[in-house]
C-alpha cells in the first residue's frame, strides 16, 4: 500500500535534508515497492549519483533494514565493467539508503516499450553484456534473483548495458504476489524453481534472461495471464512456445540459443553467463555472416555508388554543422544549419573536387559496379560513419525509382545553377531543443504536424527507429483549402518533402533535441526552369518592346531609335536576371521561416499537453489574415 502523497513529499523533504553536506537531491527517477530512485550529485568527490532510498513503512522493520543494508554492501563488493556500482550503503536520518553510480540512458525496458522488437544484433549485445555480468555475480555467490528489463540500463552515450539492484530486489521481501505493479511485473520472468520457492542458483538469471532475449525479439513474453499466480504457475508446469514459433524472422542460431535458456531443468540450460555468452556470440557471428553474404551479393551501379557516398557525406556534414552551431549559440533556439557535404565528398575514393560528378573529369570509377559492402567499407575507410552511409542507402531503397536520391547533376548545370541563383546551398535545417524525454516529443510531434493546419503525410522512417536517429519523411500537402502554411516550402523552393529527426541532448535525459530539414536539391531543376525562363523572357519581352518602341519613333519622328530601344530593353532584361538570386534567396528564407514556425508548433503542443493533459484540437484555418500567424490556444 502506497504512501499518501504528502506524506512521501515529507519524507522526501527530511531525507533531502539528513543528506546534506554529503549528497544534493536533484530529481526523482523513479519509484517502486522497493523505494525511490533519485538523482544526486556527490558534494565530496563531484560526481552524479543515484540513490535509492527505502520507503519507511519497510524501513520500520528492523530485520527488512538491516537485510536491505547487507546485500547493498554485498553489491558494492561487485566490480564489473557492466554492474552499476555501489558506492555507498548507509543510515542517515533514519533513512536507509545506498548511493551507485548513474548512468544516463533508458532502461531495456523503456526502450522495448517505446520500440517494439528490436533489431536481433542489438539484443544480442545487450544479452551478451548482461550474461558477463551475471556471470562475475554468480562466481562470487551472488544471484540476481531479479532479472528483468527495467534492471538493465542501457547508456546513451556508448550503449553498454549495465545491471542493477544485485542481491537487493529479494522475494523475500519483495513478494511476487503483491499488488505493486512494479513487482507483478517481475513474475514475467522468473524461472520455474524460483516460482516453485526452491533454492537458486545462477542458471535461474540465465532463465530470466531468455524470457527477456524472447520479449525483445518477438515482442511478447514467454507466458501471459490474468494473475500473477496464473504466470507463476505456466511458468513452473507449461513448456514455453519456441520463439521461431511466434518470430519466425528470427535467426534460426539465435533462436536457439533464447529455447535453451527457457528449458524447464536448470541443467538443461546454460551452465554459466560465460557459456551464454560464448553461444550467443556464435550465433551472431551467424547472424552477421548471413547478412555479409546478402548485402555482398547486392551490386550498386558506379553512379548509385557514387551518389551513396556523396550523400553520406552531405548527411554527415550536415549533422557536423548543426553541432557546431549548437555548441556555439549555447542556448535553445531555432537556428538554420546548413552543410553542403563538399568537405566530407572530397576525401570520398576518387573525389578530386566539390563539382565532382559521376562521369565527370575528375573521378576515376574502377569499375561499372560496386558490392555493396565494399561501399560502404569504402566510405569508412574515408571517414564517413556507417550511419549515414546505412541512411544514404535507405534513401535509395526508399525511392520509388530504385535509385539513389541524389540527382545526376553535371558540372555545368551545377556552375549554372549556382550562378542563377546565387548561392551553392543545397539544404536547409532548423533545429530546437525542448525540455522533455525523447519519447514524449516524438508522440507531440506525431500528433502537431499531422494535424491541420500543418497537415503533414508520413511517408517513411529511415534509418532505423526515429528514437535511434532514424529519419521520418513527410510529404507536404497541397495549398488547397486555405490551407498556406507551407507555401514558400513546396511553391517557392519546390520541396515536396520535409525531413524531422530527434537527437539525445548529451547528459540529460529530459531534453531532445529536433531537427527539420528540407532537401533544396530537389528544386533545383524546376527554379533552374522556372527563373531561367522569367530572365529569358525579360530579356526577349524587353528586347520586342525595345524594336516596337523603335520602328514607332522612325515612323513618328524619322528618328532611327531602334538600337538604343532594343538596348534599354536587353538591360530591363539584364536586370530581371540578376534578381533571380536574390529572389530565390528570399524564398529560402520563408522556408527557413515556416520550418521554425512548425517546430514553435511541436513547443505549444508540449505546453498545452504539460497544461490539459492533452493537446486540443487545432483551430479552423481560415484564407484570411497572415499565413504565418501563430494559432491561439485559449483555455
Amino acid at each position: 500500500m502506497s504512501l499518501p502523497e504528502s506524506s512521501a513529499l515529507d519524507d522526501l523533504a527530511a531525507f533531502r535534508a539528513a543528506l546534506r553536506g554529503q549528497y544534493a537531491i536533484q530529481r526523482e527517477l523513479g519509484r517502486g515497492g522497493m523505494g525511490i530512485v533519485l538523482l544526486g550529485r556527490d558534494e565530496r568527490l563531484d560526481r552524479p549519483v543515484a540513490i535509492k532510498v527505502l520507503p519507511p513503512h519497510l524501513a520500520a522493520d528492523g530485520e527488512t533494514r538491516e537485510r536491505f543494508l547487507r546485500e547493498a554492501r554485498m553489491a558494492a563488493q561487485l566490480s564489473h565493467p557492466n554492474i552499476v556500482p555501489v558506492f555507498r550503503a548507509d543510515e542517515l536520518g533514519g533513512f536507509a539508503f545506498f548511493a551507485m553510480g548513474y548512468v544516463d540512458g533508458e532502461t531495456m525496458g523503456e526502450r522495448i516499450r517505446d520500440r517494439g522488437i528490436l533489431p536481433a544484433a542489438e539484443v544480442v549485445r545487450i544479452l551478451r553484456e548482461t550474461a558477463w555480468a551475471l556471470a562475475y555475480a554468480h562466481a562470487r555467490g551472488i544471484v540476481h534473483r531479479d532479472v528483468k528489463p527495467d534492471n538493465i540500463l542501457l547508456e546513451r552515450a556508448g550503449g553498454r548495458a549495465f545491471v542493477s539492484d544485485f542481491g537487493i530486489a529479494r522475494a523475500e521481501f519483495n513478494p511476487a504476489l503483491t499488488q505493486d505493479g512494479l513487482v507483478l511485473g517481475s513474475v514475467h520472468f522468473m524461472s520455474p524453481e524460483q516460482a516453485s520457492g526452491e533454492p537458486l542458483d545462477g542458471r535461474s538469471d540465465l532463465y530470466a534472461l531468455g524470457c527477456i532475449g524472447f520479449l525483445a525479439l518477438s515482442g511478447r513474453l514467454p507466458f501471459d495471464g490474468a494473475s500473477p499466480q496464473a504466470i507463476l504457475l505456466a511458468h513452473a508446469t507449461k513448456e514455453p512456445p519456441t520463439l521461431r514459433s511466434v518470430a519466425p524472422s528470427v535467426p534460426a542460431a539465435l533462436a536457439a540459443v533464447i529455447d535453451r535458456c527457457l528449458r524447464k531443468r536448470a541443467s538443461e540450460r546454460y551452465t554459466t553467463g560465460e557459456e551464454l555468452a560464448d553461444a550467443l556470440g556464435r550465433a551472431l557471428q551467424a547472424v552477421e555472416q548471413d547478412t555479409r553474404e546478402a548485402g555482398g551479393a547486392v551490386v550498386l551501379s558506379s553512379d548509385d555508388a557514387m551518389a551513396v557516398w556523396r550523400r553520406a557525406a552531405e548527411l554527415q556534414a550536415e549533422a557536423a554543422a548543426r553541432l557546431e552551431a549548437r555548441m556555439r549559440e549555447q542556448q535553445t533556439r531555432a537556428l538554420p544549419a546548413v552543410g553542403d557535404g563538399t568537405a566530407a565528398a572530397a576525401s570520398l575514393p576518387g573525389a578530386a573536387s566539390p563539382d565532382v560528378s559521376h562521369h565527370g573529369a575528375g573521378v576515376t570509377v574502377p569499375t561499372d559496379a560496386y558490392r555493396l559492402r565494399d561501399v560502404e567499407a569504402a566510405a569508412v575507410e574515408a571517414g564517413i560513419s556507417q550511419r549515414y552511409v546505412a541512411l544514404a542507402l535507405d534513401e535509395m531503397r526508399a525511392n520509388p525509382a530504385g535509385t539513389a536520391l541524389t540527382p545526376t547533376v553535371s558540372p555545368f548545370k551545377e556552375r549554372l545553377i549556382t550562378r542563377l541563383l546565387g548561392t551553392a546551398q543545397r539544404s536547409l535545417a532548423v533545429s530546437r531543443v525542448y525540455r522533455v524525454a525523447p519519447r514524449a516529443a516524438l508522440q507531440t510531434l506525431g500528433r502537431a504536424l499531422q494535424a491541420a493546419p500543418w497537415s503533414l503525410s508520413l511517408r517513411d522512417t529511415l534509418g532505423g527507429h526515429p528514437l535511434d536517429g532514424g529519419v521520418l519523411v513527410f510529404d507536404l500537402p497541397a495549398m488547397t483549402d486555405g490551407n498556406y502554411r507551407w507555401t514558400w516550402t513546396r511553391y517557392g523552393v519546390y520541396v515536396p518533402e520535409v525531413r524531422v529527426n530527434l537527437a539525445a541532448v548529451p547528459g540529460d535525459s529530459r531534453a531532445c533535441e529536433i531537427t527539420i530539414a528540407a532537401d533544396l536539391r530537389k528544386g533545383l531543376t524546376a527554379n533552374l526552369w522556372g527563373y531561367g525562363f522569367l530572365s529569358a523572357a525579360g530579356v526577349g519581352g524587353g528586347a520586342l518592346g525595345g524594336l516596337a518602341l523603335g520602328a514607332k519613333a522612325l515612323a513618328l519622328s524619322g528618328v532611327a531609335l531602334a538600337a538604343p530601344a532594343v538596348a534599354a530593353g536587353a538591360v530591363m532584361g539584364a536586370v530581371a536576371l540578376a534578381c533571380s538570386g536574390p529572389v530565390y534567396r528570399w524564398e529560402v528564407r520563408k522556408a527557413a521561416d515556416e520550418l521554425a514556425a512548425a517546430l514553435a508548433a511541436i513547443d505549444v503542443s508540449l505546453r498545452a499537453v504539460d497544461i490539459f493533459g492533452e493537446t486540443p484540437p487545432p483551430p479552423a484555418v481560415t484564407s484570411g489574415g497572415d499565413p504565418n500567424a501563430f494559432p491561439l490556444i485559449i483555455g
